[in-house]
């Protein structure tokens, strides 16, 4: 059987601030510097970008790290892939690969956080509540088979924080083909903010919509869970 491939594409971009803590990156984890499209900087020399091929590099300044998700779906071709961030990293052994072809995983996510006093109800707390309220009204005229589920799992405490995975390609191309259509609505109803943290929330949202697509598709996947760091 030909060996599978694999690729933890970690998101930088020119405004990390530096880390403290040294870390050596794994031997499967590439950097993606996102957001390129709205600078002419560059993080390294010949470091790869979102803003090649098929992307939405220029959102970055809302969508965040999920430019380079979406970079990822639309043109990374290893057998497995994921998305990590220059200071969260899954802790992963180094056998990772051949154990999850070994056991058919199809999907590996961040060990859940918990919130209180609901999924929906934190988010409505931290952020702006009419996004929310609008993705409900969303899922109910748009999604309506999906209405009553999505009430269920957001009325839940517990999700998979970071925009964080990895999964079989073809796997995270069946999220993705779900998601950005969600968020473009929502993002196309809430338009800019002029607060650079509050007009991040299509990222925010999307955290509790990853959760929502593994929850309802839990039947239908091999799902695992590993934990991850936090670089200062």
């Amino acid at each position: 059987m030909q060996k599978k491939t694999a690729k933890i594409y970690v998101a930088r971009s020119v405004s990390d601030v530096p880390l403290k803590t040294g870390y050596v990156s794994g031997r499967d984890e590439a950097v993606l510097q996102v957001g390129a499209a709205l600078t002419d900087r560059r993080i390294a020399e010949d470091v790869l970008t979102d803003c090649r091929g098929e992307n939405i590099s220029a959102r970055n300044r809302q969508y965040c790290e999920l430019t380079g998700l979406y970079w990822i779906w639309k043109n990374a071709e290893e057998d497995y892939v994921g998305l990590a961030h220059y200071r969260r990293h899954f802790l992963l052994p180094e056998d990772w690969l051949e154990r999850a072809v070994a056991n058919g995983v199809d999907v590996i996510l961040p060990v859940p956080l918990y919130v209180a006093p609901s999924i929906a109800e934190n988010y409505r707390q931290r952020h702006d509540a009419s996004d929310w309220d609008y993705l409900m009204e969303y899922f109910a005229a748009r999604l309506p088979e999906e209405y009553e589920d999505a009430l269920r799992i957001f009325a839940g405490n517990l999700y998979s924080p970071c925009n964080m995975l990895i999964a079989r390609r073809e796997v995270l191309g069946s999220l993705c083909q779900w998601l950005f259509p969600i968020l473009e609505a929502v993002a196309g109803h809430g338009g800019e903010r002029p607060d650079p943290y509050g007009n991040r929330y299509p990222g925010f949202i999307s955290e509790r919509l990853i959760t929502l697509f593994f929850e309802r598709h839990r039947g239908n996947y091999n799902i695992v869970y590993a934990n991850k760091n936090f670089l200062t």
